[in-house]
C-alpha cells in the first residue's frame, strides 16, 4: 500500500470514528505518523481526499453489482446478496451515509458522480429485474414508469437507510443489519413471485 492509499484508509477510519464536521487534515496526518506537509503532498484538500474515498465507494459498489451477473441465482439469493453487500458498504463507509447530502452540499462533484452513478445503476437493475421477471421470480405486470420509481425507492432506502437508522435511535450492529434487512424485504414484497 503506497503513502496515498494509506492516507485515504486512515482518513476513512477517522472520519468514521468521529464524523466530517470536525476532522482536519492535520488530524489525520497525526493518526498517520506523517507531517500534514506529506499529507498535503498528496491530497491538496480534504475535499480531494472525501471524493477519493467516495470514488472507492463507487468502486465497491460496481464490484458487487459485477458479481450478481456473474451469478445463476435465484431473485432471493440475489436480493439477500445484495441486501449484505449493500451493508457492509454502507457499514465500511459509514460517514459518507451518515452525511451525504453535506458532503454533497460542500463537495459538488461528489454530488454530480452521484447522479451519474443513480443513472447507471437504474439501467442495471430495470435489466436485472425484466431478467427476473421472464424467469418468474419478479412480477410481469409491472408498467416501466413503475418499475422506474421502485428502482428509485431501493436507491433512497439504501443510500439514505443509515441515517434514518441512526436517528430513530438504532445503536448495535446486530440490530442494524436486520433492521436494513427488514427494510429491504419490506420494498421489495409486493414485486416478488
Amino acid at each position: 500500500m503506497n503513502t496515498k492509499e494509506k492516507i485515504v484508509a486512515a482518513a476513512l477510519e477517522v472520519y468514521n470514528r468521529e464524523g466530517i464536521r470536525t476532522v482536519t487534515t492535520r488530524q489525520i496526518a497525526q493518526e498517520m505518523g506523517i507531517s500534514a506537509g506529506n499529507l498535503h503532498y498528496h491530497f491538496k484538500h480534504t475535499e480531494d481526499i472525501i471524493f477519493t474515498i467516495f470514488e472507492e465507494l463507487q468502486r465497491d459498489y460496481d464490484e458487487m453489482v459485477v458479481l450478481f451477473d456473474q451469478k445463476d441465482a435465484t431473485f432471493q439469493e440475489l436480493l439477500q446478496e445484495f441486501t449484505e453487500g449493500s451493508y457492509l458498504l454502507i457499514n465500511k463507509y459509514k460517514f459518507i451515509f451518515a452525511n451525504f447530502v453535506e458532503i454533497c452540499t460542500w463537495i459538488p462533484a461528489i454530488g454530480d458522480a452521484y447522479r451519474t452513478l443513480v443513472a447507471r445503476r437504474e439501467e442495471r437493475f430495470i435489466s436485472l429485474f425484466e431478467h427476473y421477471s421472464k424467469l418468474g421470480m419478479f412480477r410481469q405486470d409491472i408498467p416501466i414508469a413503475i418499475l422506474k420509481g421502485f428502482v428509485r425507492q431501493i436507491f433512497i432506502i439504501s443510500d439514505f437507510w443509515y441515517s434514518s437508522f441512526a436517528v430513530l435511535g438504532g445503536r448495535f450492529e446486530s440490530d442494524a443489519l436486520e433492521d436494513y434487512r427488514q427494510t429491504i424485504e419490506v420494498a421489495f414484497y409486493p414485486y416478488l413471485i
